[in-house]
């Protein structure tokens, strides 16, 4: 009886936390783009206002105002006013389209809903007009476009409710409108404008759509005090040029403000935080300011991509993967921001001839990568801090020695040889001590703990590292394409790999001490190596080698492994033993069950 009962309590007790949880499975995240909703319609103007047909206005006011349609004259004093109308379009044409006005008129407070899903079909549509105000409308839930304006220009659209559309507000070829204090919510683009210049766009909510704010082929507009949160894309620029993009707030997006092939823009005062990617992005141009921005919590807080000759200062980039970060992009200034606890404050990926001053940036400092012309171009001032220290950034230099890194919160050296770098303490950088493309340099007595990269080599050949302590870092002593070094007698425990080789040949790695890392020397795709009278007590893994020949190992305590001869075998402290414990086990399960049946 009691076997029975067992499976079917668990069966009971899977059900009910099945049911239980089953809001949250049924409740995820989605856009909801353009679809209909009739919880979007404003169920008070509802009951006061009156029920019409669709309006068509062509320049007609007059028979318009006859018909009892519109009130007013026409006047700047005395616009036309079409109000508190409700009106479903039936799933064909606009709700309300004027067309070839110059005339001043109003439309506000009406509600307008399943126009068609052909081009041009809209709640409101406008056609060739001007001197128009559209407020506090609700033009949701249509098949299309809620507001449009095309080849319109000098109107403004304010107050406006455009959610559930495939676009909330479009303007096409429209100029000098104002749109602001709008929502367009759940469409594809909440405000798109294509090749309209001149506008204002203020104080709008576009959320949860794919794009929040979109301008493409537009130029000279003003982007001001916005507020895009949960978009794909909270304000994207596409081919647009001189815009102002100010004071808005872009919140927890795929991508914050994104511009594409788009120059002269000026990026200013934003709020950009807790985008999945990129706070600000630059593809493919010149000439934007990016300034007194703070973009903290995204992938990278500011990004350019293939674009030159930008500005990028006083900003605030914290607690990104990168705080700033430039990749193929050349001739840009990069001064007076603030880039804290990122994994990087700033990185240069292959970038030229920038220009990098007066930026502070701790726990994190600065990460170069590229060939030799490009590292040696770049200028890097020492009024960088890093956690209040100052940044050696060394080029081309010869027999630097001790006076030449005071008070060093990070040093690089590229194309620097038979120098000396000692007794330096640095932590808390994303490289405390990195060579590139340097030779023949005595790196000794340092400590480089907590830091990604203690001590640093990249295409840097015959340096003598000794006698450092690099700990609890990510990496304690790493080798990039680097040959023919002699690394001896450093500490390098508790970090994830104590002394890592990558594609480096010839190397000799003797009387170090690698304890407590998950990996003590780890070597991958080198060869030639020479492993010797290394100390690796209490690592999960003493050496791994993978994709090598003809390493040496001797002498490295009761970490026995290897000949060097490729086959990518490794001894595990440990390992052993575990099994034969869990041997052990099994017969004891075995044994005990043997008995209960006697």
């Amino acid at each position: 009886m009691k076997s029975h009962l067992k499976p079917k309590m668990i069966t009971i007790i899977t059900l009910g936390i099945f049911l239980a949880l089953s809001p949250l499975i049924t409740n995820r995240f989605n856009f909801n783009v353009g679809k209909y909703d009739d919880s979007n319609l404003d169920n008070k103007n509802l009951k006061v206002s009156a029920v019409s047909a669709k309006i068509h206005i062509d320049n007609n006011w007059t028979a318009a105002k006859s018909a009892g349609i519109v009130t007013g004259n026409g006047a700047y004093s005395d616009p036309y006013v079409i109000e508190d109308l409700v009106i479903d379009s039936g799933g064909s044409g606009s709700g309300i389209l004027i067309e070839n006005s110059v005339v001043y008129f109003k439309i506000e407070n009406c509600t307008l809903y399943n126009s068609g899903g052909n081009p041009g079909d809209a709640g409101i549509q406008q056609l060739n007009v001007s001197n128009s105000q559209l407020i506090d409308n609700n033009a949701s839930n249509d098949n299309r476009y809620g507001i449009y304006l095309d080849y319109s220009n000098n109107n403004t659209i304010s107050g406006n409710t455009a959610n559930n559309n495939l676009i909330g507000i479009y303007l096409d070829y429209s100029h000098n409108n104002t749109i602001s204090g709008n929502t367009a919510s759940n469409n594809s683009r909440g405000i798109y404008l294509d090749n309209s210049n001149n506008n204002t766009i203020s104080g709008n909510t576009a959320g949860n759509n794919s794009m929040g704010i979109y301008l493409g082929i537009s130029d000279n507009n003003t982007i001001l005090g916005n507020t895009a949160n949960y978009n794909g894309a909270g304000i994207i620029l596409w081919w647009s040029d001189s815009n102002a993009i100010s004071g808005n707030t872009a919140n927890i997006n795929q991508y914050g403000i994104d511009l594409h092939v788009s120059h002269d823009n000026n990026i200013t005062g934003n709020t950009i935080s807790y985008n999945r990617y990129d706070g600000i992005s630059i593809d493919s141009h010149y000439n934007n300011i990016i300034s007194g921005n703070i973009v903290n919590n995204n992938e990278n807080g500011i990004y350019l991509y293939l674009s030159d000759n930008n500005i990028v200062s006083g900003n605030t980039a914290n607690n990104n993967v990168v705080g700033i970060k430039l990749f193929w992009s050349d001739y840009t200034i990069i001064s007076g921001n603030t880039a804290n606890y990122n994994d990087a404050g700033i990185e240069l990926y292959f970038s030229d001839n920038n220009d990098i001053s007066d930026n502070l940036m701790n726990e994190g400092g600065l990460i170069v990568s590229g060939n030799l012309e490009s590292l040696v171009s770049n200028k890097i001032y020492t009024s960088n801090l890093v956690n209040g220290r100052l940044l050696y950034y060394y080029t081309n230099e010869v027999n630097l020695g001790l006076n030449s890194f005071t008070n060093a919160g990070q040093v690089i050296l590229v194309n620097c040889n038979d120098s000396q770098v000692s007794n330096l303490n640095i932590s808390f950088t994303v490289r405390a001590i990195s060579l590139h493309y340097s030779n023949n340099n005595n790196i000794s007595g340092n400590i480089a703990n907590n830091n990604s990269f203690g001590i640093y080599l990249e295409f840097s050949n015959n340096n003598l590292v000794s006698g450092n302590t690099a700990s609890r870092n990510s990496r304690g002593i790493y080798l990039d394409y680097s040959h023919n070094n002699t690394i001896s007698g450093n500490t390098a425990s508790r970090n994830s790999r104590g002394i890592y080789l990558d594609y480096s040949h010839n190397n000799t790695i003797s009387g170090n001490t690698a304890s407590n890392n998950s990996i003590g020397i780890n070597l991958f795709n080198s060869d030639n190596n020479i492993v010797s009278g290394n100390i690796l007590i209490g690592n999960a893994e003493c050496i791994s080698e993978l994709n090598c020949q003809l390493n040496e190992f001797s002498d490295n305590g009761d970490c026995t492994y290897g000949q060097g001869d490729g086959d990518n075998k490794s001894t595990i402290l440990g390992y052993n033993l575990f099994f034969l414990l869990s041997a052990l086990f099994v017969v004891v399960i075995l044994t005990r069950k043997k008995s209960e049946k006697v």
